[in-house]
């Protein structure tokens, strides 16, 4: 990171020009569709901001501090589109309410969340891990998504409608041995969606998750490991696919789940991780 703004957010802003607005063959899936994006400079926030600003939403960019968002803002505003930058700890209630409330003072709805929670995977044995290293974990993948979605449930409920997307890991699909506080961590929110998603529905209200892995993003698959052959060959042995998705590739089905095409999905937890979950 340089200046504050990371690299991810650098090239996104490098193949931008102020003011420039992208030509569509086809119409825009999320016109006007207020979205609060957590996080917005880790894990999928770069990739998250960019996709949903190209489909015409309306962007509620949150991080831990208004600086850190300031990067994903230029580039909401490099496609033309209206946007708000919040500051806050979500792991603390109050904050996760304190965010939400302000998207609707400022917009007067809430269309979609986009839960965007990660942590560095810390490995090690089991009973080796210390509690501030599980309360981290749950933290920060469990409480935060949890405070944000029931948070949001508030104001969607009233409006009938909404969309609630989480990023998880497919590594809580199958359990990764060393990694038992991020693995169960990721599995909480998994079922968080399972049950929420159930729950729901029958009030016009869509969660799901995506459980990915081996997706290139700044937080587990940056370019630390992308750019190095070495490193890269040994983390593709282990996926069928044969390589690392693209960050967009996994945000454009992010794209499609808050879109009005994916009103069926309910409590899904979809695997995307190129054949290993």
């Amino acid at each position: 990171m340089a200046g504050g703004v990371p690299a991810s957010h650098r090239r996104r802003l490098r193949r931008l020009r102020p003011g420039w607005l992208p030509r569509y063959d086809t119409p825009v899936k999320l016109t006007g569709k207020v979205t609060l994006i957590t996080n917005v400079s880790e894990y999928m926030g770069p990739a998250c901001t960019e996709e949903f600003a190209k489909e015409g939403a309306v962007l509620a960019l949150h991080d831990r501090t208004e600086a850190r968002a300031q990067a994903a803002y230029e580039v909401t505003l490099a496609y033309g589109r209206e946007a708000m930058v919040l500051g806050g700890d979500l792991t603390r209630p109050a904050e996760a309410s304190r965010v939400v409330r302000a998207v609707v003072e400022r917009f007067g709805r809430l269309d979609v969340l986009v839960n965007n929670s990660s942590h560095p995977p810390l490995g090690g044995p089991v009973e080796e891990t210390s509690d501030e290293t599980w309360r981290s974990m749950v933290a920060r993948l469990l409480d935060e998504p949890f405070y944000c979605l029931r948070a949001a449930l508030r104001v969607m409920k009233r409006q009938g409608r909404g969309k609630i997307i989480n990023f998880t890991s497919a590594v809580a699909i199958l359990g990764l041995p060393h990694y038992a506080a991020y693995s169960a961590a990721r599995a909480g929110t998994n079922g968080l969606t399972r049950a929420v998603g159930r729950e729901v529905a029958r009030f016009g209200i869509q969660v799901n998750a995506i459980a990915q892995n081996f997706v290139e993003n700044p937080t587990y698959f940056g370019p630390e490991i992308v750019s190095s052959p070495d490193k890269l060959a040994r983390v593709l042995k282990h996926v069928p696919a044969g390589r690392l998705a693209r960050s967009e590739e996994s945000a454009r089905l992010a794209v499609y789940l808050a879109s009005d095409e994916a009103d069926f999905f309910c409590g899904q937890v979809i695997p995307f991780a190129g054949g290993w979950a």
